[in-house]
């Protein structure tokens, strides 16, 4: 069967012309060398100025063309007017002087690589003014600034808004300063001492600092140099035997084992309380030492302690804690309420205080802090069951905002990540962070499966249909935080948000290879079609008159479907076989994990007809290779401290001590076993530092090694030159032939110039 591979759809968005220039220059030596030293005409490549990157630097090139243009030269088709072939004019009295640029033109082909590095390829100011077609800014065109101030339009309605107090005892109201680059903290301590600026974040994903200042001094902070818009620090708060069958996740559990073992997922919220008996371990059972929760982060409380173990888990509302046990709680101690995914780890990231509610700023501290730690924790999703407080100043949901912004980033980033559409009902009443383009959307249904009358609709803003999914939330019972053991039934699209999540998660044990967009593409193509209705009224929408699976603004894409959506995942690469099995054989510790040291190993059983064997660690930058040691026929294999070691060295910033989890399958042909996971705890090794600059002694090792190569093509092109010359003394005597002393030389052939 063919392997199928569903694009992403937004693979592609952004190429860089760092090489262009470097491009350019060499072409232009290597064309001057061939043309003034050996009399061969070159046709330059064409230079497309109007396509060309608005970060570089062009403007020597634009004066060479116009010199061209003087000349009646077109640049576009040639250097040099024309490349027909016809008898070349060589004047050999100037035989000396052609030698005298020997050394010019050895010089320009040693300089050309450093003329190129230094070209302004980024933030080059010279380049906004060279008549280029500019891209637009996101800040010049956005429907946050209608008086095109470049502050948020919002500030001033929220300064004087009664229900919600945006300015604090001394007239300072929280905002979020957007740069033309990411800033540094030289930018930070500059906006602190010009105007006064309290910092609370700075953010590197999308190029913003938050903190306070005083509402009149916002004149005076745009006014700064790189800041390019002032943006309101607004409010976010809470969207206050169930699930499962109705979207079919028993029988990925029945069919394949998956429950969502070695993946972790992020519960963006209130926190978890990671005392209750469904929350607190992955196994249920008090002797062993296998916490479900492996890091929490506390944007509201303690924003500095960032290891992600520093805190024990806590929620002081219980929104969060609920989310949490619908995702990935084990149902105990009765499991009548079993999440979607029970055996995947849990990170709690805490962006809303104890009443429910958090400033844009905390949200996106921890959004990015979630992108930050996903190699270390193996975050492959997250989920934030979170909008715009009611009551609160009305966002314009547009897709600048910074929380979008933050989104959409993280997507790209890795991070599938599932928001919760709203619970306003009614038409486009989805907004920010919901209405962000990359997430995913997810609207609530009722236990019968038919939209519920609070989950908010599309489309967004910019007209975009919204949600992307639908699922239900309605009456959901999950822990109850702070009660040890107990639960509670709640309904919103915040219940319908983990529980899609947690199909996500399914997913990833299926295939680690899924990208965000992978995962959205295939929970939309395996749902189930729901025609919408318009609310109070038995009528059709206008979306239910277009084909099949075209999405529509109240269920999206339609019903989430956990088995086909998690089949086709599993045969992404492979067809998934139930006939292959791979068990393990090596026995667990305490912690639910294998101990490995020096000259140790993990043992697993085979059954079926095995061909091939395959392990990968479970980060995310890791791909799937075969186990060399494995022959046809053993029913034993074994993947050995020296492999696994060998292996997370590849991976940097990757703590190759302590835990991991490896997966393992068996193949045959074009079919393949489900993916064993395996906790493993690996002894006697160094965490691996991630090369984020190279040291001064590299640096000097790779100019040094440059410098060899410049002199090493400058020794060649001398020679050239040199039996160049040697042909042109062999014609001396023809020369003395021709009384008007010049001779008739042939431009070589289409064979000579490749040559």
């Amino acid at each position: 069967m063919p392997h199928r591979h569903h694009a992403s759809q937004d693979e592609g968005r952004h190429a860089t012309p760092h090489l262009q220039v470097h491009t350019v220059l060499v072409r232009c030596c290597h064309d001057y060398l061939r043309t003034r030293l050996l009399g061969i005409r070159m046709v330059s490549v064409p230079i497309d100025l109007k396509n060309s990157s608005p970060g570089v630097n062009l403007e020597r090139m634009r004066k060479k063309i116009e010199g061209l243009k003087a000349l009646q030269v077109e640049p576009e088709t040639a250097w040099l007017k024309s490349s027909n072939r016809r008898p070349l004019s060589v004047n050999m009295s100037q035989t000396s002087s052609r030698q005298g640029l020997v050394p010019l033109s050895i010089a320009i082909l040693m300089l050309a690589p450093a003329l190129a590095a230094a070209t302004p390829l980024g933030d080059s100011p010279s380049s906004e003014n060279q008549g280029l077609d500019p891209v637009e800014n996101w800040w010049e065109s956005t429907t946050m600034d209608l008086d095109g101030d470049r502050i948020h339009d919002a500030i001033w309605i929220a300064a004087e808004n009664n229900r919600h107090q945006y300015l604090d005892e001394n007239g300072r109201i929280s905002v979020i300063v957007n740069f033309d680059r990411t800033p540094t903290p030289e930018d930070q301590a500059m906006i602190e001492a010009e105007v006064g600026f309290e910092t609370q974040f700075r953010y590197w994903l999308i190029d913003s600092i938050a903190g306070t200042i005083e509402l009149e001094r916002l004149h005076d902070l745009i006014k700064l140099p790189r800041v390019v818009f002032v943006e309101l620090d607004g409010l976010l708060g809470i969207q206050m035997q169930d699930v499962v069958p109705a979207h079919g996740v028993d029988l990925v559990w029945q069919d394949t084992g998956y429950t969502g073992a070695g993946v972790t997922m992020a519960i963006i919220d209130t926190g978890i309380d990671g005392n209750h008996t469904a929350l607190d371990d992955l196994d249920d059972d008090n002797t062993t030492n296998d916490p479900k929760i492996v890091a929490f982060y506390d944007a509201i409380n303690n924003p500095s302690a960032t290891n992600g173990t520093e805190i024990f888990p806590y929620d002081d509302n219980g929104h969060g804690t609920h989310c949490a046990g619908i995702t990935a709680g084990t149902g105990a101690p009765d499991y009548q309420h079993i999440g979607v995914a029970p055996k995947a780890n849990l990170v709690g990231v805490k962006v809303l205080d104890g009443g429910g509610s958090g400033s844009f700023a905390a949200v996106m501290a921890g959004m990015e802090w979630t992108v930050e730690k996903r190699h270390e924790f193996n975050i492959r999703a997250a989920s934030m069951s979170l909008g715009a407080l009611t009551g609160a100043i009305e966002w314009t949901s547009s897709e600048e905002e910074s929380v979008n912004r933050m989104a959409n980033e993280m997507v790209r980033a890795g991070v599938t990540l599932f928001i919760a559409a709203g619970n306003s009902g009614g038409t486009a009443t989805i907004g920010t962070p919901g209405s962000a383009e990359d997430v995913i959307t997810v609207g609530s249904l009722d236990k019968d499966t038919a939209i519920a009358v609070y989950s908010s609709q599309g489309p967004t803003e910019e007209g975009r249909v919204k949600p992307n999914l639908a699922f239900v939330g309605s009456s959901v019972n999950a822990p109850d935080a702070n009660t040890g053991d107990g639960y509670v039934a709640l309904s919103g699209t915040s219940m319908a948000t983990p529980g899609a999540a947690g199909v996500a998660v399914l997913m990833y044990q299926a295939n680690p290879d899924l990208s965000p967009f992978d995962v959205r593409n295939i929970m939309q193509e395996t749902s189930t079609y729901r025609q919408c209705h318009y609310m109070l009224a038995n009528e059709p929408c206008a979306e239910d008159l277009i084909p099949k699976n075209r999405q529509n603004n109240v269920y999206g894409h339609g019903h989430v479907n956990a088995q086909p959506a998690v089949e086709e995942a599993a045969n992404y690469y492979y067809d998934l076989s139930l006939s292959l099995n791979v068990t393990l054989s090596s026995e667990v510790g305490v912690d639910n994990r294998i101990h490995i040291g020096q000259g140790g190993s993990v043992i697993f059983n085979l059954a079926g007809d095995v061909q091939r064997v395959q392990w990968r660690t479970w980060d995310m930058r890791d791909n799937w290779m075969d186990l060399a040691e494995y022959a046809v026929g053993d029913e034993q294999f074994s993947v050995t401290h020296n492999l696994l070691v060998d292996r997370l060295r590849f991976l940097p910033n990757n703590t190759v001590e302590g835990d991991q989890v490896i997966l393992v399958r068996a193949v045959s042909g074009d079919r393949a076993s489900t993916n064993l996971a395996v906790g493993i705890h690996i002894m006697g090794e160094d965490k691996i530092e991630a090369a984020t600059s190279e040291s001064p002694l590299t640096t000097f090792i790779i100019i040094l090694l440059s410098g060899l190569v410049l002199v090493l093509l400058a020794v060649l092109t001398f020679v050239g030159v040199m039996l160049r010359n040697s042909e042109f003394s062999e014609s001396d005597t023809l020369e003395n032939q021709n009384p008007e002393g010049h001779m008739e030389i042939q431009e070589p052939t289409d064979s000579e110039q490749d040559g």
